[in-house]
């Protein structure tokens, strides 16, 4: 009995500190993203203040006046971070960024849906 509880309490160990190891990675990998960034575009602009355990993403959206998030949230794919960002407000019902960071270039890249005119538009921002 106390070779099985030894065996158990191993494997927890191991399976515990790979899920941490993982969460700490993914936690740098999420803070790299923190700043302020401008679509090549226009004057759009998203504020990253701050990226949550949860995944969750304190983003502000300025063209240039404030408009409100929604939703924002961020994860990884494909190695890569992946920042969704779910807009609310007039002009903007629903319209949704999904963006891609790449830490070569030190940018985003993705789609941005403008829901009002049901159109997907191709875009990058770059850190301001």
């Amino acid at each position: 009995m106390k070779y099985k509880l030894c065996v158990l309490f191993l494997f927890l160990s191991i399976v515990f500190s790979n899920t941490i190891a993982q969460s700490q990675t993914k936690s740098i990998e999420y803070k790299k993203i923190i700043g302020n960034w401008v679509r090549t575009d226009g004057g759009y602009t998203l504020r990253v203040r701050d990226v949550k355990a949860d995944g969750t993403v304190d983003v502000g959206y300025f063209n240039p006046g404030k408009i409100n998030v929604a939703k924002a949230n961020v994860s990884m794919q494909e190695e890569r971070v992946k920042l969704f960002v779910k807009l609310q407000d007039k002009g903007y019902p629903g319209s949704t960024y999904t963006l891609y960071y790449s830490a070569e270039k030190d940018a985003f890249a993705g789609f941005y849906y403008q829901a009002k005119i049901k159109q997907t538009f191709e875009v990058v921002f770059i850190r301001k």
